[in-house]
């Protein structure tokens, strides 16, 4: 149980808690499709990184471009600005001793006391190990500068700043390419005063950033330094990333798909999968990443050009994928997404899943089940509001936005609209303390982070998706979504209802709770991800899988660990669970400690109501019809979900007349 109180906190610390710095850093990766002879010109990166911005804190960003066609050999070279020829001269000395010469050289950039200069180079053989120690002489005499990327598919722009600081200081809304990665960063693990530390991260044409940390970075560095000579690292997840992607596919030999599933340790998914296969990954088990992350690559090999985005197991870091006739996208947030394509196709990575692209060969791995992705994530229209009274989001900050919005409602309107939404945070959070009920926000777009947290009587319509942390610690009102929504929707949910029409993530309706006369209500028209309904004490889920039912698809509608640690309320999921998918119960012990350390005021009773379990078994799980009771009570809910997201009656009669698996917790009331 603690071990799961830690993921949760985790994900809170970067989702949930309203601070100035609150989310960790941004990514993104853009490819250009093969039917697309354009290449993608700088500003579009640019333009996608914007709504990112309140995920860095001005302390790092950069972009990567590569280009099929290729060139000379590039070095990218950081130097501090008193060390500048010393570096220069001890450059040219390495490489003329291992049969390299500098062609030309200019600078690029200079900030923060650091010259960036450019190196075009020729000569024969692996340059690599040449760098490798050129960087730790460098590094360990004093941080004296040191080569951040190398290849000749691959140019590297980064430094300390916001997005937008880099791209002017490199004006690359000039540059264009076939395949963009960027970055903006919220130092953690490692300082963001100087570009050293920026992302991305490039090593010899492959080029990684990462939202996140690798509990694994300390097993990595010790087999890159003993066992590769690899030393004088910057310490970011994102290099030592970038190194180990480099020797599996430069050095062993691995193809990208075999590369990331060594990295995501899906060893059974290896396409040649032989006896010495098996021992290559006993040997490589070093390089299996661990800890909540959210990595994107790109890579040059084989004559093509391939853009990898990978997921931890947990998910504990967000990303969505999408497409259009012209890109494929990947991207911290569906609004970088949506700022260059409105109408991309956009879906979620499956926890521990890999979306793997390339410019030849188009989609390898879809990053979860392709059933999933064609049931569950068509590409949905939404309506759009003409009228001449709506709020326009365009260019307003959450702030504006939810000031114009409680104008309005304190004048007297019941509707308010708001148009052009996309990636504002906190929409509708300053409602609560103003005791407003029986009013309506009317969101066209795609709000950010944490709508309508604290909700208590305002209801909320959004004609599109939404982002993470939807209607946390919700006490009324209702917060009605059109598509889909992400992870962590419902968080302490505690009165009124959440209706979604299309899917949800992970981590749905954690800690729901209701009281003797407030009951909750979270329905989800598709399916949803890991640990649904984890740690709930109350209130009712509902997952139906209508899509999937109307196209007579027999298809997943929930993910692992449903009902961890449930205690009470009621999960209805149509059709059929595996049992190995239901969490178990928290053990007793655990709930004693915690109570303990807490001072809980009810933990006796909680105790009682764990003890009712044999510790650590799963909650109660039935399949079955509906009972008479149960059809009473979920009727009225459904005839308004269907009324709420013009949905056939006809349909809810149907649904409420099939089999669910039914999942439940014992009533608090039971353990006295």
């Amino acid at each position: 149980m603690l071990k799961y109180i830690s993921s949760i906190n985790k994900y809170c610390l970067g989702m949930s808690i309203v601070t100035k710095y609150f989310d960790g850093c941004g990514v993104l990766g853009i490819l250009r499709r093969n039917n697309s002879k354009d290449k993608i010109p700088g500003d579009i990166p640019i333009i996608a990184m914007e709504p990112a911005k309140p995920r860095g804190a001005g302390l790092g960003s950069g972009f990567a471009v590569f280009n099929t066609e290729g060139g000379a050999l590039r070095l990218g070279v950081f130097s501090r600005y008193e060390s500048t020829k010393y570096v220069a001269d001890l450059l040219r000395d390495y490489l003329h001793d291992n049969g390299f010469s500098i062609v030309s050289s200019r600078v690029r950039a200079e900030t923060k006391g650091i010259v960036d200069i450019e190196y075009i180079v020729e000569g024969d053989g692996n340059i690599d190990n040449i760098i490798h120690e050129f960087n730790r002489v460098l590094w360990k005499g004093g941080m004296l500068g040191r080569v951040y990327y190398w290849g000749r598919h691959v140019e590297v722009f980064k430094g300390v700043g916001y997005p937008e600081d880099i791209a002017e200081v490199y004006d690359i809304s000039k540059v264009s390419g076939d395949l963009w990665i960027a970055h903006t960063r919220f130092p953690t693990n490692s300082p963001g005063y100087l570009p050293y530390w920026s992302h991305p991260f490039s090593v010899n044409d492959i080029a990684v950033v990462h939202n996140g940390e690798l509990s694994s970075y300390g097993l990595h560095v010790s087999h890159l330094s003993s066992a590769l000579g690899i030393d004088g690292l910057v310490g970011t997840d994102s290099e030592i990333v970038s190194y180990i992607m480099n020797y599996l596919v430069n050095s062993v030999g691995l193809s990208v798909e075999d590369a990331v599933k060594v990295l995501i340790g899906d060893d059974l998914g290896l396409t040649v999968l032989n006896a010495d296969l098996r021992g290559l990954m006993r040997k490589l088990r070093w390089a299996v990443l661990d800890g909540p992350f959210t990595i994107v690559m790109g890579i040059w090999t084989n004559n093509d050009l391939y853009m990898v985005a990978l997921a931890d197991r947990f998910k504990l870091r967000p990303v969505v994928v999408g497409m259009d006739e012209s890109n494929y996208y990947v991207a911290s947030e569906e609004a970088q997404i949506r700022a260059v394509s409105p109408n991309a196709r956009v879906w979620t990575l499956e926890p521990g899943g890999y979306f793997i692209v390339s410019l030849r060969r188009g989609i390898i791995s879809w990053g979860r089940v392709l059933d999933q992705v064609e049931v569950f994530f068509p590409n949905r229209l939404f309506p759009r509001y003409s009228g001449s009274d709506a709020i326009d989001a365009t260019g307003l900050s959450y702030r504006e936005i939810n000031e114009e919005i409680l104008r309005r409602f304190l004048r007297g309107d019941r509707v308010v609209r708001v148009i052009n939404v996309n990636g504002q945070r906190y929409i509708g959070v300053n409602l609560p303390r103003y005791g407003l009920r029986d009013v309506t926000v009317e969101i066209y777009g795609t709000p950010g982070n944490s709508l309508a947290n604290l909700n208590n009587g305002v209801n909320f319509v959004v004609y599109g998706n939404a982002q993470d942390d939807v209607a946390d610690t919700m006490h009324g009102g209702s917060v009605i979504i059109h598509g889909d929504a992400r992870d962590v929707v419902g968080q302490a949910l505690q009165g009124g209802y959440i209706f979604i029409r299309g899917n949800a993530g992970n981590r749905v309706g954690i800690q729901m709770r209701e009281y003797v006369n407030k009951r909750p209500y979270l329905v989800v028209g598709g399916r949803v991800d890991d640990y649904l309904g984890e740690y709930m004490a109350g209130g009712v889920i509902m997952v139906l899988g209508i899509d999937a039912y109307l196209q007579g698809k027999d298809v997943e509608l929930v993910g692992k660990y449903v009902g961890s640690g449930m205690v009470s309320g009621k999960i209805y999921i149509r059709g059929r669970v595996d049992q190995s998918k239901i969490g178990l119960s928290p053990l007793v012990g655990d709930v004693k400690a915690l109570m303990k350390t807490a001072e809980n005021v009810y933990s006796e009773l909680i105790i009682k109501v764990m003890s009712k379990f044999s510790g650590g078994t799963k909650p109660r799980v039935e399949y079955r019809e509906l009972y008479e009771d149960e059809i009473r009570e979920l009727n009225p809910i459904l005839n308004r979900y269907a009324n709420y997201l013009n949905i056939d009656y006809s349909i809810i009669e149907e649904l409420l007349g099939l089999k669910y698996t039914v999942i439940q917790g014992l009533p608090l009331a039971s353990a006295e």
